[in-house]
């Protein structure tokens, strides 16, 4: 994928104009930012007290209101952050079927928001889904940086399985991501339980979650598909005999992507699909404000 074939001033103009929807933030990265917060600490600014919890500086405890109530709380203090976002691409090998266009496709988009996160002064931070070692960009938190951001995606390549729960639960600690944005870009072809399992372990940590999930015209309407034979799965190589009606295949595929997004719904985490045959650009500037990703 050679990024100056999509990445047009054009289309970046256009990018330039919206900016990441933002419901909350309670923490992120603190090298300056337009999002006031209250923490446990000192600064300049006292915005309110805590309950003491085991752990808390003892420095933080207001003494005199200790003596008056006989209870311990801390003071909290206003702090201005700027929003991380967390970038997080499947890379696994189903992602790269039918064609490799749905892989290029999921990549692009996440550069694309991760443009307008740095346009907007957030911090952006784009990691890869794949088996093996955890292998992150370093924060980027200037638009200048665009293209040294888009640049690795053009060498990866779609392949193995890992678990998504697991992966999910591995970065969130070793990234230390709290607080923040995550924006997941996937086909969702993997069991339901994993799918709820991985965004579980980013919502403890306080994240707000958004998903974009990423399928061809033939994964949504697989119906030529239905003509009996051996499925074999891409990422794990079991197999299955594949002995469904068309309608019957379209839907359990219906039914699989609907689970999806109901969990979403029910966890306040916003959910969208994209086809590979949609324009990018009119997605990323008419789809995704009207479903409330981007204003």
């Amino acid at each position: 994928m050679r990024t100056a074939e999509w990445l047009t001033p054009r289309l970046i103009s256009r990018l330039e104009a919206l900016q990441l929807s933002v419901r909350s933030v309670r923490a992120g990265n603190r090298f300056g930012g337009r999002f006031p917060i209250n923490r446990r600490g000192s600064s300049i600014e006292f915005a309110d007290y805590f309950p003491y919890c085991a752990g808390d500086d003892i420095r933080s405890i207001d003494w005199n209101l200790y003596a008056r109530l006989d209870r311990l709380f801390v003071k909290t203090y206003k702090e201005e952050i700027a929003l991380s976002v967390e970038l997080m691409v499947d890379a696994t090998a189903s992602m790269g079927l039918p064609t490799p266009e749905k892989f290029e496709r999921a990549a692009q988009l996440a550069i694309a928001l991760g443009y307008v996160g740095l346009a907007g002064g957030h911090h952006v931070r784009l990691s890869w889904i794949a088996p093996g070692r955890l292998a992150p960009s370093p924060w980027f938190h200037q638009r200048a940086r665009l293209f040294d951001m888009a640049e690795p995606s053009g060498r990866i390549r779609p392949s193995g399985q890992t678990s998504f729960g697991d992966w999910m639960r591995r970065a969130s600690i070793a990234l230390r991501m709290r607080g923040g944005q995550a924006i997941l870009f996937t086909d969702g072809m993997v069991r339901p339980a994993e799918f709820f399992s991985g965004l579980h372990a980013l919502m403890v940590r306080n994240m707000e979650l958004k998903v974009i999930q990423v399928l061809t015209p033939q994964e949504l309407h697989p119906a030529p598909l239905a003509r009996g034979g051996l499925l074999i799965d891409s990422e794990s190589g079991a197999s299955h005999q594949l002995a469904y009606s068309p309608s019957e295949l379209e839907r359990a595929v219906a039914g699989h992507n609907e689970q999806l997004a109901r969990f979403c719904k029910r966890n306040g985490i916003l959910f969208t699909q994209y086809r590979t045959d949609e324009p990018l650009d009119s997605f990323l500037t008419k789809t995704l404000p009207a479903c409330g990703f981007l204003e």
